[in-house]
């Protein structure tokens, strides 16, 4: 079996992501890039009980070159990002429950803290609805989020975020709840106060330069 410390790397970010309560049950999923494509969880085995051979090894084209498992539903898009991006190594997705409301009512979340525009990048835009599991999601997804940032919501569904590595990807993840959560509250005060245009372009070429190191 080829990639093992990749795939309990895979395995290892999976429990995270339902530790953090970033998805619920079998929800959700979780893929790094390597050399012969992508190392992918599997579909409907609880992540606490997934092990390094459930993990599927995929072509970039979907092929399974290892693994007698079915891979994760939604294999296409992680597989999309993956082409689309070189910069991008690890893609999580996953239903946290505020983003998935921004998800559920087409409502992006713009990059109104500091922090966010570093590692999230430009706003977090709303993906055109489509059935889970198509290349009909898996391209929008991928071309609603483009190059500017390292997220997106699918609509009525979930988010994908992306990264350099999956520990990337996962503070990505953390970022975009985060955020969604801070921008609720926000609006009870009356609504976020808009970040000078100044500080924006900064945060746009610091989300530049880490996208290329």
């Amino acid at each position: 079996m080829k990639y093992q410390a990749e795939r309990e790397l895979v395995i290892k970010y999976a429990v995270e992501m339902e530790d953090r309560d970033l998805t619920v049950g079998t929800s959700g999923n979780v893929s790094m890039r390597v050399d012969d494509g992508a190392i992918i969880t599997p579909s409907t085995i609880p992540y606490k009980e997934i092990r390094p051979e459930d993990c599927c090894l995929l072509d970039l084209e979907g092929g399974v070159l290892e693994g007698e498992k079915i891979p994760s539903v939604e294999h296409k898009v992680h597989l999309e990002c993956y082409k689309a991006r070189s910069d991008v190594n690890a893609v999580i997705h996953a239903h946290p429950t505020v983003a998935s409301a921004f998800a559920a009512a087409r409502i992006p979340l713009p990059a109104f803290l500091d922090e966010f525009g570093v590692y999230v990048g430009d706003e977090v835009r709303v993906a055109e609805y489509a059935i889970s599991g198509t290349v009909e999601i898996a391209k929008s997804a991928v071309d609603t989020m483009g190059e500017t940032a390292n997220a997106v919501f699918l609509a009525s569904h979930g988010m994908v975020c992306v990264g350099r590595d999956l520990a990337g990807a996962m503070h990505v993840a953390r970022q975009v709840e985060r955020g969604a959560q801070i921008y609720l509250w926000t609006k009870m005060l009356g609504g976020p106060v808009d970040l000078p245009e100044d500080s924006k372009n900064l945060f746009a070429q610091v989300f530049a330069f880490y996208r290329t190191r």
